[in-house]
C-alpha cells in the first residue's frame, strides 16, 4: 500500500509513452445506474430526488480521473465521483450521459479522482462486506485512510401542531482511521485520546502539536501530526 500516493503521482507526471499505454480501452463496470431508477427505489420523484441527491455524495460532481491495478495504469482521463451511499465508484464515459456505471469493487483496483485517492478494502476477506476509503496519507508504518458514509432520512409527518413536516434527507457521517499493517483503528474525536494512539512518541507530539499549531479537528492538521508520528518511527 506504500506506493499508492507515488503511483498516483506518477499518473499526474506521465511522459507521452505511458499517457499513451493508458488511453487504450478498459471496462470495468459492475452496472448501469438510472437516474430514475434511483429515484423510484426511495419512492420520489425525480425532482424530489434531483434536489437532495448532492448530500449522497463525497463531491457530487464528476471529475476527471484514473484507474489503477496493482500498479499498473490502466486508464485515465475518465469521469467519476464517489457515491458515499452506496459505497461505489461511479463513472460515466460521457460528459453529457445521463446514465453511468458503477466501478467493479476489487481490491487490486483503486482510483485517482482529481486529488483523492480510493482503494477498495475487502472485510473479513469478503469483496461484498468491503468498503471504499479515502486514502490521505500512506506512511512507511501508518497510514490515514478517511471513510465518508451518506444515510438516507426518510420524510416524517408532523405529529402535533408544535412540530413541522420533515423532508427527506441525505445526512454525510465522517470518520478518520489509523491503518497499521491492515489493521484499523478508529481515530477518535477529542486531541487527547488520539495522542494516546501515538503514546509511542506522544511527548514529541506533544511538542510537535503546541509548536506548530496543529488543530486535530482539521483534516489538513490531522494528516500533518500522522505523517510526522509516522516520521518518529
Amino acid at each position: 500500500m506504500k506506493k499508492i500516493l507515488l503511483i498516483g503521482l506518477i499518473a499526474l507526471t506521465a511522459n507521452p509513452l505511458f499517457a499513451q499505454r493508458a488511453s487504450t480501452s478498459f471496462d470495468m463496470y459492475a452496472t448501469t445506474i438510472d437516474i430514475n431508477q434511483k429515484a423510484l427505489a426511495f419512492g420520489l420523484t425525480e425532482a424530489e430526488f434531483e434536489s437532495i441527491v448532492d448530500d449522497a455524495y463525497a463531491n457530487p460532481n464528476f471529475l476527471e480521473g484514473s484507474i489503477f491495478q496493482g500498479e499498473n495504469l490502466m486508464t485515465s482521463k475518465v469521469l467519476m465521483r464517489y457515491n458515499a451511499f452506496a459505497d461505489e465508484i461511479e463513472i460515466k464515459k460521457h460528459a453529457t450521459d445521463k446514465n453511468y456505471g458503477a466501478l467493479i469493487k476489487d481490491p487490486e483496483v483503486f482510483v485517482k479522482i482529481g486529488t483523492d485517492i480510493y482503494l477498495f478494502v475487502p472485510y473479513q476477506g469478503s469483496n461484498e462486506k468491503g468498503g471504499y476509503f479515502n486514502v490521505l496519507s500512506d506512511g512507511k508504518n501508518y497510514d490515514l485512510y478517511k471513510k465518508v458514509t451518506s444515510k438516507f432520512n426518510e420524510a416524517k409527518k408532523a405529529r402535533n401542531n408544535y412540530q413541522t413536516d420533515t423532508k427527506p434527507s441525505f445526512s454525510k457521517n465522517v470518520k478518520y482511521y489509523l491503518v497499521e499493517d491492515g489493521t484499523f483503528l478508529e481515530m477518535p474525536g477529542n486531541k487527547s485520546r488520539i495522542l494516546k494512539m501515538m503514546d509511542k512518541k506522544k511527548n514529541e507530539m506533544k511538542a510537535f502539536i503546541k509548536e506548530n499549531k496543529i488543530d486535530l479537528d482539521k483534516e489538513a492538521d490531522l494528516i500533518k501530526a500522522v505523517q510526522h508520528f509516522d516520521s518518529l518511527l
